[in-house]
């Protein structure tokens, strides 16, 4: 059964998710070293769309473990999509400490909160469990909620280019990327199509 309030929440992270996926294709003409950081939020927007279609709201430490549950169906397929774009299946110790680090390191810098020492523990019980897919997707998810509490002053902060090429593990090829921002912002606008039919 639809949620009226769900379905409202899920079309908002689509339309996050078309806003990122134009980011990054202006970001292509415009060589804009931040381009990969957007496919990647993009991704995520969708995953978050997902996740509240299904009447769950999204967790950044459970949202991966959720979404492998839910039925199969037009909608949720576009999973597959978010997996591909985020580069769940890179995930290895020796890269998710380097993640981490640079996760941490943007966190203290956006939001000076000591918000880094719930990102730790997070990270320690993922490692010390095995579940380095899903400690992939939580230090992306947490990137993604940093970067777009900056977006209007990013292009100002050269300095976060390196961190983040860390922190999202971006990719490097542009015919790639190129061809993922394509991929989200057609399967962003699917769902959309979906949710207002």
């Amino acid at each position: 059964k639809r949620n009226p309030l769900f379905d409202s929440f899920a079309k908002s992270c689509l339309v996050d998710a078309t806003i990122c996926a134009t980011k990054a294709k202006d970001g292509i003409q415009n060589n804009d070293p931040f381009t990969s950081s957007w496919v990647k939020c993009a991704a995520y927007f969708i995953a978050d769309a997902i996740s509240v279609h299904n009447l769950r709201r999204p967790s950044p430490a459970h949202m991966l473990e959720d979404i492998r549950k839910f039925d199969k169906n037009r909608f949720n397929e576009n999973f597959k999509i978010v997996n591909e774009c985020i580069g769940i299946e890179r995930a290895t110790s020796s890269l998710l400490l380097r993640m981490l680090k640079s996760t941490i390191g943007f966190s203290d810098i956006v939001e000076t909160n000591n918000h880094s020492k719930i990102i730790q523990k997070k990270y320690d019980y993922f490692i010390e469990n095995s579940l380095f897919s899903d400690c992939y997707f939580y230090l992306g998810y947490i990137n993604k909620n940093n970067l777009i509490k900056i977006k209007q002053s990013l292009h100002r902060r050269p300095e976060l280019i390196h961190v983040l090429k860390v922190a999202f593990d971006v990719e490097s090829d542009m015919a790639k990327i190129e061809a993922q921002t394509s991929t989200l912002h057609n399967a962003a606008n699917q769902m959309l199509a979906i949710l207002n039919a």
